[in-house]
């Protein structure tokens, strides 16, 4: 019986050290991460044991996981709602996503960030030139998270700044 116990000990350690690993690299949600351990073969009722563990621990956090997330979806040009909606899709807690999402809507610039992309994305104003260029750009920025009023307001707004120069 003490050597089942010891191997259960040792399984538990070799559980918890690969969610250590893989928490090292980046932060995960607690769905993410066991699913992550399922793929090495843990047993559930061990991976539930060593989640409990690594929250007490405070390794696991899921909302540094959504601050995060959502911090990088909007680097990447998105909206904070487009990235609250995508970290609810890999099952992150919805009161640690809650307080994450208003607070990057408390400095979230969404006129400036769509400018930034649309000149990013069209530097030289070829929207102009092609219907289907124009709605391109604007189906990429509505994919991004932003509204079509907005969308219409700042691509008619750049070609007017640009026409009065």
């Amino acid at each position: 019986m003490l050597t089942r116990a010891k191997r259960l000990n040792k399984d538990a350690l070799a559980c918890y050290h690969s969610a250590v690993r893989l928490l090292a690299v980046r932060e995960y949600c607690a769905v993410e991460l066991t699913g992550r351990l399922l793929d090495k073969t843990y047993p559930t009722e061990l991976i539930s044991t060593v989640l409990r563990r690594l929250k007490h621990d405070g390794y696991l956090s899921e909302s540094r996981f959504a601050e995060s997330f959502i911090r990088s979806r909007m680097k990447r040009g998105e909206s904070p709602q487009i990235a609250a909606m995508k970290a609810r899709h890999k099952g992150v807690d919805e009161a640690a996503l809650q307080i994450a999402l208003d607070q990057a809507l408390l400095s979230y610039d969404a006129d400036a960030v769509c400018r930034a992309l649309l000149k990013k994305r069209d530097p030289q104003g070829l929207r102009r030139a092609d219907k289907r260029v124009w709605q391109r750009h604007a189906r990429f920025l509505q994919n991004k998270g932003f509204e079509s009023a907005k969308i219409v307001r700042i691509m008619n707004e750049s070609v007017q700044f640009e026409h009065d120069d």
